[in-house]
């Protein structure tokens, strides 16, 4: 039997009823147990193949982090789930039946980032070679290991060349860089074999596929190149494997971004600093959801309340309104933050260390969190104006502070001028199409059991969150897997409007990239249309995907630079070190899946985050074990990518779920000793990160310790920095090599507790 622990991460903020069924229980739900957001069960398994689902909220869903499914009865899918025996090693002589058929498109990918550099990765049977080379023409080069999936561990090379000449290969087992040019010069072709060494045996990965060496004594050295195959006189059996870099296209991503510190600010509740244009209601929206129930009494269901809370400090009703019932948290409150707000604090970003702004929605809505857009085109008025908005960017950039905003393109919000021309209009309206409805006029008033997927598409059933209708051939979310532009019958007003849209907050305002909500529930061919106005725009601006699992579909040149990082870094990092939930092993594997599966340079884009305004807060999360917590950030500082602070993180703000976890952020932060110790914490390691390029540009490796230290390697040219990590409860003994001093922490010979030290030559 074996252990095997599900994990499922809604797409939704709040409360959820979240189970597990599948062959194992004979299809009955198994509830999971909810830790801060991620729900888990551990269920011991036998070998063999078990078809599975989650049960969220009633709705039977596929596990989207597991690539293998199998088609189910009702036109859906299953996840298939294979265990294997522990006790199983596998075996050269099975390596050699694996590989048989296989050629080597199977084992290669090649990812260009530039006119002159490239990556080169090759999958291998996980621990069955002791080094695996590269013969690129006369040369060999030895690949280094990067990280591994649930079948092979994968290996990186990285390249360079000069534009237009077959000779000047750089090959390195770190990041190269080169300037960009510009020049049309052919590219060269690559000449390559590959070679894989294991205890006496080799095998190459030729033309032909998979060829065994007949000599298996392991004759010659092992660094000995093949004879050149171009050579008459030096015929070789292997013939080389022929890429052709004119047909990989180029997937840059803006390099400011690995570089740079990430704060995200929800904008009601960072900073007031312009009193006079707080919400005041007057916006005809909500004529009928400003006054409050009589004195006594609570608003009755899908009745609403909006409001502003005068005390900036009172965050009572956000884990329990006083206008609900008990246990219901109040939704509907404001509290004026603003850009002047934000644009005053800007000193505070500043020496706290961030240089990238990353804000949730601007644009006008009704709700506190603007994810429902009235207008695409615009700046809420309580947030600021056009020309606040755009004097702020321009005051940020010159304190080198680049700004990307919060996009919702999936729906908009039931008081978008577009929906309510098609409310009042109906099949009439221009706008009809923009939207999926299916029944028309809505009941005047709103019933309490009102159903609106009834009338109209809408996300996740919410009324305010009207589904926008991309593709006139087919309905919402049918319409999402569709990759190809020509399957589709486009909607063509709506995509005119949305790609001006682009170009207003990008030229007009002057942003530098998009954080894109819920992208997996918008059609690929619109984010491939969407990447090309942005890159025409701007080439250097960034785009980041909120995709909770696997996203290697939508990171690569036609759509996404990055992700938001849950699946590889949030999770495992909050259940190793704050929840102790998995095991350093466990933990390694999972945070070497994420490097396994996409290029480097997108790697080093990736959104690392800890939480974020639809998660518990980590300081709530650590349950007041600052130490354990420390561990996360410093992990989160040192590792590959873009380090991610959610506004109030610094100053341990505490929250819990939706709306909680976007409380006001504390001014008064100084007059706490956790408070201060910790954001010193946070300036500190910022510092070192951004004193040390190696942390953003260089290649990233865990270091294997038998002793329960976790420690990993970063690398760039001559400079390397080890980290050692204990998150155990005793000290531990540790060396410290002669050719290393600390940059962090106390040298000595024995690492406390839950404590780190970071070395560097």
């Amino acid at each position: 039997m074996r252990s095997i622990r599900f994990s499922y991460s809604p797409l939704t903020a709040g409360k959820h009823q979240v189970g597990l069924a599948g062959d194992f229980s004979n299809w009955q739900i198994v509830l999971m147990e909810d830790f801060g957001g991620v729900y888990l069960i551990a269920i011991d398994l036998a070998p063999g193949e078990y078809r599975y689902k989650f049960i969220v909220d009633g709705n039977w869903i596929y596990d989207e982090s597991n690539p293998q499914r199998s088609a189910d009865p009702y036109g859906g899918f299953h996840s298939l789930l294979n265990v294997e025996d522990e006790e199983r090693k596998l075996t050269w002589d099975d390596i050699l039946d694996y590989t048989r058929n296989k050629t080597y498109a199977d084992s290669i990918k090649l990812y260009r980032s530039g006119e002159e550099a490239a990556e080169l990765r090759f999958s291998w049977y996980i621990g069955m070679a002791e080094q695996i080379n590269l013969h690129l023409g006369d040369e060999v080069y030895t690949f280094k290991r990067i990280g591994q999936n649930a079948l092979y561990d994968v290996y990186c090379l990285f390249l360079g060349w000069k534009v237009g000449k077959l000779e000047g290969w750089k090959v390195s087992q770190a990041p190269l860089s080169f300037p960009r040019r510009r020049e049309s010069s052919p590219l060269p072709i690559l000449n390559i074999i590959i070679e894989i060494i294991y205890q006496d045996n080799r095998i190459y990965l030729c033309a032909d596929g998979f060829v065994a060496d007949s000599n298996t004594n392991n004759s010659g050295a092992r660094n000995a190149p093949l004879q050149n195959p171009h050579t008459p006189e030096h015929p070789h059996p292997h013939t080389p494997i022929l890429i052709n870099l004119s047909d990989y296209p180029i997937f840059s991503v803006p390099a400011w971004v690995g570089k740079g510190i990430i704060y995200q600010i929800f904008p009601d509740r960072f900073c007031n600093g312009d009193r006079s244009i707080d919400p005041d209601f007057s916006e005809w929206y909500y004529a009928d959801c400003k006054t409050p129930p009589s004195q006594g009494e609570i608003l009755q269901p899908e009745q609403e309340y909006f409001h502003l809370v005068q005390d900036w400090n009172d965050v009572s009703g956000l884990s329990q309104s006083p206008y609900l019932e008990e246990g219901k948290s109040d939704w509907w409150s404001f509290y004026g933050g603003d850009i002047a707000g934000v644009q005053s604090k800007l000193d505070y970003l500043c020496d706290l260390g961030i240089d990238i702004i990353y804000f949730n929605p601007l644009w006008q809505a009704k709700s506190n969190h603007k994810y429902d857009s009235a207008d695409y085109h615009s700046i809420d008025p309580h947030f600021g104006t056009v020309e606040q908005m755009t004097a702020f960017v321009t005051a940020a950039h010159a304190k080198g502070i680049k700004i990307i905003l919060d996009v919702a393109f999936n729906h908009t919000g039931e008081t978008f001028w577009a929906f309510r021309d098609t409310v009042e209009k109906g099949s009439d309206s221009h706008y009809w199409n923009w939207y999926d409805w299916k029944k028309w006029p809505l009941p005047k008033p709103l019933p309490v059991d009102f159903k609106p997927r009834e009338y109209y598409q809408c996300w996740w059933g919410i009324k305010d969150m009207p589904d926008l209708n991309y593709d006139l051939s087919r309905h919402h979310p049918e319409e999402n897997a569709i990759r190809n532009i020509e399957a589709a019958t486009v909607n063509e007003p709506l995509i005119t409007y949305l790609l001006e849209t682009i170009r207003w907050w990008l030229q007009d305002i002057g942003i530098d990239g998009f954080r894109l909500d819920v992208p997996d529930e918008v059609p690929f061919w619109f984010w491939q249309l969407f990447r090309q106005e942005v890159k025409s725009c701007k080439p250097d601006a960034w785009i980041v995907g909120e995709i909770w699992h696997d996203a290697q579909g939508w990171v690569n040149a036609k759509y996404f630079d990055s992700v938001m990082n849950y699946a590889y870094f949030k999770n495992p990092v909050i259940e190793f070190f704050i929840f102790k939930l998995i095991q350093q092993d466990e933990f390694i594997q999972r945070i070497e899946t994420g490097l396994a599966l996409y290029p480097f340079h997108a790697l080093q884009a990736m959104m690392n985050l800890l939480g974020g305004h639809d998660t518990l807060r980590i300081f709530e999360l650590a349950k007041g074990d600052i130490a354990r917590l420390k561990l996360a950030v410093l992990f989160k500082m040192c590792f590959l990518g873009a380090p991610h602070i959610y506004y109030g993180d610094e100053i341990a703000l505490p929250g819990g779920k939706d709306p909680d976890n976007r409380r006001p952020f504390n001014w008064d932060w100084e007059s706490s000793p956790v408070a201060s110790d910790l954001r010193s914490f946070y300036q500190e390691l910022i510092l070192l990160r951004r004193s040390n390029l190696v942390f953003s540009e260089g290649s990233f490796a865990f270091i294997p310790t038998n002793n329960g230290i976790l420690s990993f390697e970063r690398r760039l040219a001559d400079k390397t920095i080890h980290v050692y990590i204990n998150p155990q409860p005793d000290a531990i003994a540790i060396a410290i090599p002669a050719e290393m001093h600390v940059i962090f922490g106390s040298a000595s010979s024995s690492l406390p507790a839950n404590s780190a030290i970071i070395l560097a030559n």
